[in-house]
């Protein structure tokens, strides 16, 4: 399938989930509800599989790939989730979410490179990103300055994530050669609840509070297994680094999330990133 589309689907499904978190994390914490998220799209995928396919054996031996990929990308969402609840969301998820400019150079690297035409593109994709990652928001910028220790705090989680994403989506695309990618997916989410578990018993919350926020948990749940069931599907495609690459565009739905509901006002530079953005991805699916 066309690495483009299964990443474009992805970033609508993260930008969502990645607005839905900053409003949920501020509330009951980045803990809970990446264990919440983690769980339900456990749950969610467990039902799939058990009513449409089939649970996948645990006893291979390159079983490890799923495993690896779900504590990455679990601890990524945690730092993800940490950082947008510190920090304004429109500078917490372009940072985190342009790992896909250091997917490119790993997939270079690693003998996928792709041509001058793409290139070409994805350069505008991760401009965009950058412009929208460093644009300063028209009110945000001055708390900020009032609280240095709450940026360096975003900004550090905010790369943690970054890094953490790499990893575990690298090692999500090459376990859907060796797997089914639902059944990678479904591998790589009982990996990530078992290194979330621990940390919540560890530093337990009042259950009360999250009750409310359960239906919201519920379809962040659902649209981060979608979102990395797409992506990870992508590991099938000749360049599953576009498919990254396009998934960078998740930051600036968020963004503009933030804007219609939240009332965060945007800079023009982050406009003009998130125009980059759009454009790069569709110029890249046209030319694909």
């Amino acid at each position: 399938m066309n690495p483009v589309f299964l990443g474009t689907a992805a970033a609508l499904c993260w930008g969502m989930l990645d607005f839905l978190a900053g409003k949920t994390g501020r509330r009951i914490g980045p803990l809970p509800v990446t264990a919440a998220v983690t769980l339900f799209g456990l749950v969610l995928i467990s039902l799939w599989l058990l009513a449409f396919g089939e649970l996948p054996t645990l006893l291979r031996g390159d079983v490890w790939w799923p495993v690896v990929a779900g504590i990455g990308v679990a601890l990524a969402t945690l730092f993800l989730f940490t950082a947008i609840t510190s920090g304004p969301i429109s500078l917490a998820v372009p940072v985190a979410m342009s790992y896909p400019a250091t997917s490119v150079l790993l997939g270079a690297f690693l003998g996928s490179i792709p041509s001058l035409t793409q290139l070409a593109f994805v350069a505008l994709i991760l401009i965009g990103a950058f412009l929208v990652a460093c644009g300063e928001s028209e009110t945000g910028s001055a708390a900020l300055e009032e609280t240095p220790g709450r940026w360096r705090r975003t900004i550090t989680f905010a790369i943690l994530a970054h890094l953490t994403f790499v990893v575990g989506v690298f090692a999500g695309q090459k376990s859907a050669l060796l797997f089914d990618e639902i059944q990678s997916v479904w591998i790589s989410r009982l990996a990530g609840a078992a290194i979330m578990l621990p940390l919540v018993l560890a530093r337990p919350a009042p259950i009360r509070p999250q009750i409310p926020y359960l239906p919201v948990l519920a379809a962040m749940g659902l649209l981060d297994v979608f979102a990395i069931t797409l992506l990870f599907a992508a590991g099938k495609s000749a360049q599953p680094e576009l498919a990254n690459v396009c998934a960078t565009a998740s930051g600036a739905i968020t963004i503009v999330l933030a804007w219609i509901f939240l009332h965060e006002k945007i800079a023009y530079l982050r406009w003009l990133g998130i125009a980059a953005t759009f454009s790069g991805i569709a110029a890249l699916s046209a030319f694909k």
